[in-house]
């Protein structure tokens, strides 16, 4: 016995359809910029001096820690004085903006006759945290020039990261920085 295909089995194979869709996301993928030619020959880091003198955030505290432990664990050594390369980073966030019901309507015509439909769109759940771009520049301290750059665009919970969120960043931007031969 043939089995047969009403339109309310279709509407429930479109939606399963369209909700896997809209359930996955593809990863950021990091940028990289950087000199022509080979990287100077940094076996130390330290830190770039911050334009203000303010306090460091916690975010600042928690990128500098993941900074030094990913670049310790290619081979380079942080510098209390005349580092090879120095190191600054940046951070800009954005709330992530609340998606809203829509209403579509469709009609169409066909050797049969003609159709139509109504479509509804309803957002489950609430749109939280932030959305941002983590940037990490390496300076030549003998040159005082900018030599390689990485940048990803991520997500958080928050506007201040946590140590997961910027241990996440910044092993995904220093995949790309090579390791200390």
């Amino acid at each position: 016995m043939p089995m047969r295909v009403t339109a309310k089995t279709w509407v429930g194979l479109l939606s399963v359809v369209a909700m896997t869709g809209c359930a996955t996301s593809t990863p950021s993928k990091v940028r990289v910029d950087s000199i022509d030619g080979d990287l100077p020959n940094c076996q130390s880091f330290a830190w770039n001096p911050a334009a203000n003198a303010d306090a460091a955030s916690l975010t600042d505290q928690r990128v500098r820690n993941a900074v030094m432990q990913t670049l310790e664990a290619k081979g380079y050594t942080q510098a209390t004085d005349k580092a090879d390369c120095r190191i600054a980073h940046h951070l800009t966030t954005q709330a992530n903006p609340q998606s809203k019901p829509r209403v579509g309507v469709g009609m169409g015509g066909g050797s049969g006759g003609v159709g139509g439909g109504v479509g509804i769109s309803l957002p489950i759940g609430k749109k939280k945290g932030e959305s941002g771009t983590f940037t990490l520049d390496v300076i030549d301290a003998s040159k005082n020039a900018q030599v390689w750059s990485g940048s990803v665009d991520a997500a958080f919970d928050a506007a201040e990261l946590t140590d997961e969120e910027a241990k996440a960043v910044v092993e995904s931007v220093l995949a790309k920085y090579p390791d200390r031969k």
